[in-house]
């Protein structure tokens, strides 16, 4: 039954996030990459101020970086604890062997690798880039990214103070500017994540949409949990000076939490679009979709190209995972392959590809009243009722005969 207060795609979308929420386990991987944060902090810690103590100018944006940390992410208290001793066991990193200085950098990358997996089981890929590729771009985010947000936080704050003067005679005006900056930043960042790291085309308004429930959500959740504590001190009631740590797990938590919820959005939003064109997930679906995706290579052969996803997923009536799914059974298959940009093309004759092995990868025993599937047009129907009875007079057809039918 559908509420009144919720449009009807809105409860589509909502639908389909808590669908791919559970699919993917979103609870339990933020708890894995709060782990994983909470190990890795100390070694990405040292290895942004190694790279930043490099350069004079550095030091400072280091400086305004962690000012704009403490003030509008991390918990107040937590926080300020957190980072002094992170800072002092950063400092502490210089005295260690080249054994121990390989493990600290192989700690920090941890993080990268681990958000590169979460990633790409949220979006479905299949294959992920190879290692030589990873390791160089992790290494980059970790050096140049803080060292770019930084930067970013710096052009913010000369804006903030620019318009300071025309905000100042408004009480909350200078706080307001503040927390736009802070959710616009962060924005920008979960867009750049969303877009960058899995290996897959994607559509950037869709990235956009998911970083900023990302980003303005961990604003969100920075205010209500440091309201919570101030009104409801129940951790420092019990846990006394050791409250800081709790505080500060709840926190990475949350966060991670919030960001995983925008690239679930993002990764719903392509299906989300063309989920009134998704042929039904029936025995007689599955046919036309395979079917259909097979011509829609084959076409794109005879044309002297490759196609996108996207394209091929629109073609076939299919959700990008699962067509990626079937493209890389048919890639296992030897009939396609993957370009280096990502789009797809058959790397066989068209004859090669027979009525009975892709309809070996799909579904077996098809009965010729699946023609009368609820959701199926007219045209389909009459499709698949030629690709049954090709199937039932020789199993060994090519499916580029089926192009020949209007």
């Amino acid at each position: 039954m559908r509420t009144r207060f919720v449009s009807p795609p809105m409860l589509d979308l909502v639908q389909l996030v808590q669908r791919k929420f559970f699919e993917v386990r979103v609870l339990q991987t933020a708890g894995s990459l709060t782990y994983t944060t909470l190990l890795s902090l100390v070694p990405m810690i040292t290895v942004v101020l190694t790279v930043m103590r490099q350069f004079s100018p550095f030091m400072k944006l280091g400086e305004g970086m962690r000012g704009f940390l403490l003030q509008n992410l991390l918990p107040e208290r937590a926080g300020k604890v957190v980072a002094t001793y992170a800072l002092q066991f950063s400092e502490k990193a210089s005295s260690l062997t080249v054994v121990g200085s390989i493990f600290l950098v192989v700690t920090a990358v941890m993080l990268f690798a681990t958000i590169d997996r979460t990633f790409a089981s949220i979006w479905g890929v299949r294959r992920p880039r190879a290692w030589y590729v990873r390791i160089p771009v992790y290494w980059l985010a970790l050096t140049l990214g803080p060292v770019l947000f930084a930067v970013s936080i710096a052009a913010g704050s000369q804006l903030l103070a620019i318009s300071s003067g025309v905000v100042a005679e408004v009480a909350w005006g200078r706080a307001l500017l503040d927390r736009l900056m802070t959710a616009v930043l962060l924005s920008a960042l979960f867009t750049f994540m969303f877009h960058a790291i899995p290996n897959r085309r994607l559509n950037l308004w869709h990235s956009v949409a998911g970083g900023l429930i990302a980003g303005i959500g961990v604003v969100l959740v920075q205010r209500m949990f440091g309201f919570y504590l101030t009104k409801l001190p129940n951790f420092t009631l019990i846990y006394g000076t050791f409250s800081v740590v709790p505080i500060f797990l709840i926190w990475v938590y949350l966060s991670w939490f919030v960001i995983l919820l925008g690239a679930t959005v993002a990764a719903v939003l392509p299906d989300f679009e063309g989920r009134h064109r998704t042929l039904p997930h029936t025995p007689a679906g599955r046919i036309l979709v395979a079917v259909r995706l097979a011509l829609a290579l084959i076409d794109a052969q005879r044309q002297g190209g490759a196609v996108e996803l996207q394209e091929l997923a629109q073609a076939c009536r299919e959700t990008h995972p699962r067509t990626e799914l079937m493209l890389e059974e048919m890639r296992q298959a030897g009939w396609v392959v993957r370009t280096d940009d990502g789009a797809w093309m058959l790397c066989v004759v068209a004859d090669a590809i027979l009525l009975g092995d892709l309809m070996a990868k799909v579904v077996v025993g098809v009965a010729e009243e699946q023609s009368r599937e609820s959701g199926i047009t007219q045209e389909d129907q009459r499709l698949l009722k030629v690709t049954v009875g090709q199937m039932r007079k020789a199993m060994a057809s090519p499916v580029a005969l089926l192009a020949q039918i209007g």
